[in-house]
């Protein structure tokens, strides 16, 4: 449960202390234990602060649960006094494992479920035991026993713990499922509320606040085309300013469609007569060049982000709302938020068609809703808006000479000012002369709107850091960014971007913590995808994928077989056709070649067979080593007549040891001469070894 990140440091402080001072009780064999009465006593104060805890400190049910269940198990391991105690306990950390799978929906879970059900497994085991030992009255085993026990049953609980994660994936994988658009543990395991930044009422600033989190909003995987050098993710559209806030009015929700997987045409959706994505006298968001998948992180969003400019949109969402600034929204009555989803986008760049734009045929509505500027504003900024544009001959130069401006002249800092600004656009440009993209956005918006052009302030998310090991974008909040979109009657809504280069996402930091943090980043990203958001969809992908991949090795098997046999027989006929240019005297030649490599194998036993004839014939000049071969020939024939000598016995004593008396007589003879012969060297002796030989195997 603490490595959720979802318990407060006051259940950390009382709770990790008592575990360990339970440990040190158990280590040192030491005994301490409430008393049942003041554990009762305890557990009915505790359902007074329970309602305290739920009504005005947590105001949560599943926080105030955890607290509660948190104190159960402090007090109920200072109180076991019988074997149920231990059951009681053991029902608790099931309830902490429920716990924590609410509190999270991160690999983290994963890691301590596996080491749970180790625990489990060694705990119920030895329960059991102990159980049956108490009845059976057993007696007690020596150390030495003791631990090769303890690592057996070490051994089989690790061998349980993984044949349950196993069969339990298996079922996880191939039970029938529904598409549930992120699961139930979704709407509960939400890291927080979703950023002020991304909604219709922004305070100036919000962003920077944003940008200081590390945390992963999102992951962005290309399936066709290229991202733009500076790819932007556009989130919600603000309209009104008023010299401190953004905000758009209420209500805002222009249309409202189904998705169910059904891919959305954005290109053609228009309020007023107006298209919310695109061009009005040119329609060019027809066509996509990008197409791209997201991963939302639980972090509560409903808000679906789209690269500029979106052409379509997909996803197992029943109802999508579209506002009048072209923001997409997912309104869910079961409090669902954003997964995966798939987006299309028009990425190429608008310039040729809107670079000598000076058209002011704006649309009803539009000059009205795009131009409006706080009632108090500064004097000097719509001067020096005209004094940055005073050569510019056309709207998109206007536009281009401010983006320039701010870029060049401004810097860049995520450090807000100490005290709250009466103007701080004014404070900006004029006297601070820093800030981070929102002030550069809504600097420019208003600058653009003294000139009579609609501009709006867009936040979303810039860039990513491509991890290379899925081929996917991975955001953070510090990606997130504001920037601003410019109305020209001949195209629509252009994006530009006034923040310095000192606001875009530093690079990856190499090196071996970077690609660590990289893999780690796979690993929860495929638990996501594969655990958390796994439905009826993935059950059907990863079936076509399996499917796909046995058929591409089964192809691939036969192929290779194929190949093999075909080169075989171009080898067989190649080595035909080669044997019939082959002459008769290279045949004999190999022939013999052939035989000698065959033969090569017996020589070193046909040289020991002809040095023993040679031997045989001429005892003379080795009489010793004769009598030891016959002598072995004899005792083989023994053993083929049931005659055994024992490696222990003497020649004569094995002689004397034969029942047989005929048989005795004349091994004892045969032994006499084979001794002479063996140790005085006497050839003649030696010579009549083979002829007593054969008078012992002729014998019955």
């Amino acid at each position: 449960m603490a490595g959720t990140g979802k318990l407060d440091f006051l259940s950390l402080a009382v709770v990790v202390p008592a575990l360990l001072l339970r440990g040190h009780h158990l280590l040192k064999g030491k005994s301490f234990t409430i008393a049942e009465r003041w554990t009762n006593y305890l557990t009915i104060l505790y359902f007074v602060v329970y309602a305290l805890d739920y009504f005005i400190l947590s105001q949560g049910f599943v926080s105030a649960t955890v607290h509660l269940v948190l104190f159960i198990m402090v007090v109920k391991i200072f109180s076991v006094q019988r074997d149920r105690d231990l059951l009681y306990l053991a029902v608790l950390s099931f309830l902490m494992v429920l716990a924590a799978a609410v509190l999270t929906v991160d690999t983290v879970f994963l890691l301590t479920f596996g080491f749970f059900l180790l625990m489990t497994m060694s705990t119920f085991i030895s329960m059991e035991m102990r159980r049956s030992e108490r009845a059976a009255q057993a007696v007690g085993i020596s150390a030495q026993k003791e631990r090769k026990f303890n690592r057996s049953l070490s051994g089989v609980a690790v061998l349980l713990t993984v044949a349950t994660l196993a069969g339990a994936t298996v079922i996880f994988f191939i039970l029938p499922r529904m598409s549930t658009g992120g699961g139930y543990l979704r709407n509960f395991g939400v890291q927080s509320s979703f950023v002020t930044g991304f909604s219709p009422d922004v305070q100036l600033g919000g962003i920077g606040q944003i940008q200081q989190s590390n945390s992963v909003v999102m992951h962005v995987q290309v399936l066709h085309g290229k991202l733009p050098p500076d790819p932007k993710w556009r989130g919600v559209a603000l309209v009104n300013f008023d010299g401190r806030r953004w905000w758009n009015s209420q209500p805002e929700t222009a249309l409202s469609r189904p998705l169910n997987n059904v891919p959305l045409d954005l290109s053609r959706l228009r309020v007023s007569n107006v298209p919310l994505f695109g061009a009005v006298a040119t329609p060019r968001t027809s066509s996509s060049t990008l197409s791209y998948r997201v991963v939302m992180e639980p972090i509560g969003s409903y808000v679906f982000f789209v690269a500029p400019m979106p052409v379509k949109i997909s996803g197992a969402y029943d109802q999508v709302a579209i506002t009048q600034q072209g923001a997409l929204y997912y309104y869910s009555e079961a409090g669902k938020t954003i997964g995966a989803y798939y987006a299309e986008a028009d990425t190429r760049d608008p310039e040729p068609l809107i670079q000598n734009s000076n058209s002011r045929d704006y649309p009803p509505g539009l000059e009205l809703m795009y131009r409006q500027l706080p009632r108090r504003l500064d004097p000097r900024i719509p001067a020096l808006a005209q004094q940055i544009t005073a050569s510019a001959t056309s709207n998109y130069g206007r536009v281009r000479a401010i983006e320039s401006y701010l870029r060049q002249n401004l810097g860049y800092t995520l450090q807000l000012p100490g005290r709250a600004e009466t103007d701080p656009i004014a404070n900006f440009l004029f006297d601070r002369k820093k800030g981070h993209c929102e002030y550069f956005a809504s600097s420019m918006a208003v600058m653009l709107r003294t000139l009579g052009i609609p501009a709006r302030v867009v936040n979303g998310f810039r860039g990513g850091e491509f991890n290379d090991l899925n081929n996917s974008y991975i955001l953070r909040s510090k990606d997130a960014h504001s920037w601003v979109e410019v109305y020209f009657p001949e195209y629509g809504w252009a994006t530009f971007d006034p923040t310095p280069a000192g606001g875009a996402t530093d690079p990856s930091q190499s090196g071996t913590w970077a690609r660590l943090g990289l893999y780690m980043d796979v690993l929860r990203e495929t638990w996501r995808e594969w655990v958390i958001n796994y439905d009826f969809t993935h059950q059907v992908r990863l079936s076509y994928e399996l499917s796909s991949k046995a058929n591409n090795v089964q192809g691939e098997t036969r192929f290779w077989l194929w190949h093999k046999y075909r080169n075989l027989l171009k080898s067989i006929r190649h080595f035909q056709g080669g044997i019939r240019d082959i002459s008769v005297h290279s045949v004999v030649l190999l022939g013999v070649l052939l035989m000698v490599i065959v033969l090569l194998p017996f020589a070193p036993r046909a040289y020991r067979g002809l040095q023993r004839t040679r031997m045989l014939k001429n005892p003379q000049r080795a009489p010793k080593n004769v009598a030891s071969y016959w002598y072995t020939r004899m005792l083989k024939l023994m053993e083929r007549k049931g005659i055994h000598k024992s490696p222990a016995q003497t020649p004569g004593e094995f002689a004397a040891t034969i029942q047989n008396a005929d048989v005795r007589k004349e091994v004892v003879v045969f032994t006499d001469h084979y001794q002479r012969a063996r140790f005085a060297e006497s050839i003649e002796d030696a010579q009549l070894l083979p002829e007593l030989y054969e008078e012992l195997a002729e014998r019955k």
